[in-house]
């Protein structure tokens, strides 16, 4: 359904195309235009200087951005391990109440276990996604400010009235995938097909991130 109305969408581009082509062609009765000499065209104009960078390179290339994913990670593998624990528990359990051999007075004893594990385990649930979204939130926050700060010094140095972010494949293989063209296809964003490498910043604020991130962590 997808690839079918994108497939559609460019079909009626092409009819409309077409019938503007069509409707563009003089009759018999029509003045043909005028040549127009190639000396008689205006000047281009040279309109205000854009750069672009892609999202996705600098989220993946940044050492800040890596570096705390991997952290809220650990953290989150770490935490969960007590759940695991609970919820193994639960499932022991439930294996005794489910014995055909358990006595109706353990299996009453059994089940009100569980009904407080249940809530234990809803409660370490929610307290983990508490914790996982507030510190993700922090994380985003730092991240966004850092990647302002970053383009807004690219900009200025490079003359540029806008830097602008857009999506795109990062390797070789991702710019091959079909499902990676289908979204281009549909951006969410600003996507140029073709883009001038010497207007694509990337790699510079890709550089600069890492050289601010190793500076206040003191790595080299």
């Amino acid at each position: 359904m997808i690839r079918w109305s994108v497939l559609a969408a460019g079909a009626v581009a092409v009819m409309g195309a077409a019938f503007v082509t069509g409707a563009a062609v003089p009759t018999k009765t029509a003045r043909p235009p005028n040549e127009v000499k190639a000396d008689a065209r205006p000047p281009v104009a040279i309109g205000p200087r854009t750069g672009y960078f892609n999202m996705a390179k600098v989220m993946r290339d940044s050492r800040k951005a890596k570096t705390a994913l991997e952290r809220l990670n650990a953290r989150r593998e770490r935490l969960a391990a007590n759940l695991v624990g609970v919820r193994n528990m639960y499932a022991d359990l439930q294996a005794v109440a489910q014995k055909p051999t358990t006595g109706a007075k353990k299996k009453d004893e059994t089940t009100e276990d569980m009904r407080m594990l249940a809530r234990q385990i809803e409660d370490m649930d929610r307290a983990l996604n508490k914790m996982l979204n507030e510190r993700a939130s922090v994380i985003i926050v730092e991240i966004y400010d850092d990647i302002r700060a970053v383009t807004t010094a690219v900009a200025q140095e490079s003359g540029l009235v806008a830097l602008l972010a857009f999506p795109d494949a990062v390797t070789r293989e991702e710019a091959e995938n079909p499902l990676i063209k289908e979204l281009k296809l549909k951006p969410p964003a600003l996507q140029p097909f073709y883009l001038d490498p010497s207007v694509d910043y990337s790699d510079e604020i890709v550089r600069r991130l890492n050289d601010k991130f190793a500076a206040e962590s003191g790595e080299e």
